[in-house]
């Protein structure tokens, strides 16, 4: 059966490096991507930040609906996913096409997180996002599984 994989993590966590190790042939689908030039260069742009989580969706939306659920195939969803909000349009989705969803949450501090991320995130903003996937509660039944990074 088709399946989807939503990451959840603090900019650094490792989110995008757990998938590369453990889901090599998944379909990713990122607002990361949308920043990446076409030497592959990130180059993040706060302002365009809303303009890639829509690229990011209809990319997730497009590839979920063509997925066959007898397929074996895993798209995955690699954002940071704080707020239940943010994960819902993507778990959504995937239920109403039948494929079946797991949220990993990696686990990591701060300082660490920090130091690990690419993306420029100061320490001031990573403490805030930690301090907000802390609060956030997720509805009971979705499939979390907590790793440490």
């Amino acid at each position: 059966m088709a399946s989807v994989v939503i990451m959840r993590g603090l900019p650094g966590a490792g989110k995008s490096t757990w998938v590369r190790e453990n889901l090599p042939d998944a379909i990713i689908c990122s607002a990361d991507s949308y920043f990446l030039s076409e030497e592959g260069e990130y180059v993040f742009d706060g302002a365009q930040l809303s303009d890639a989580h829509g690229a990011c969706l209809r990319a997730f939306a497009k590839a979920v609906s063509v997925l066959d659920c007898s397929d074996s195939s895993v798209i995955v969803v690699d954002n940071t996913g704080i707020k239940a909000w943010e994960i819902s349009p993507y778990y959504n989705l995937a239920r109403a096409y039948g494929h079946e969803v797991r949220i990993i949450h990696l686990e990591c501090d701060c300082d660490t997180a920090h130091g690990r991320n690419i993306h420029g995130v100061p320490l001031e903003r990573v403490e805030q996002m930690g301090e907000r996937l802390a609060r956030e509660e997720l509805p009971v039944f979705w499939n979390i599984e907590f790793l440490s990074s």
